[in-house]
């Protein structure tokens, strides 16, 4: 009798959480029925969900339904870089990241005199 070996590979894993809070990730690949806890998969290998790349679970990704790498992790509200520029309007550019925000007042009186100096310029 000669026995088929099970070929080991990198899980690509998602979460799924039950209506009584549970948790557990499961594997999505079509060869593959692994499912585990949480707690148990920290350090082990993935693959990540946006880049494909093979990556080490941290306690960050854990908390994620579809994991995904350091490297594709784009923090909100935060600006790539900081020489990012703004174009308020035909001629103005501010830069947003010395920019303070202006009330609704001010606004409207930056748009005012710059549709009066477009009126002019075509004059």
């Amino acid at each position: 009798m000669t026995e088929k070996k099970k070929e080991k590979h990198v899980c690509k894993f998602k979460r799924k959480r039950y209506k009584s809070g549970n948790e557990i990730f499961f594997c999505t690949l079509p060869d593959c029925n692994k499912k585990c806890d949480p707690s148990l998969l920290l350090g082990k290998l993935c693959i990540c969900w946006r880049c494909g790349e093979v990556f080490t679970l941290n306690e960050y990704s854990l908390r994620l339904a579809k994991p995904h790498c350091e490297g594709c992790h784009k923090p909100k509200g935060v600006q790539e870089s900081l020489d990012e520029i703004l174009e308020v309007g035909p001629g103005i550019r501010v830069n947003t990241l010395l920019a303070e925000p202006l009330s609704l007042a001010e606004r409207l009186s930056q748009t005012l005199q710059n549709a009066q100096t477009e009126g002019e310029d075509e004059i």
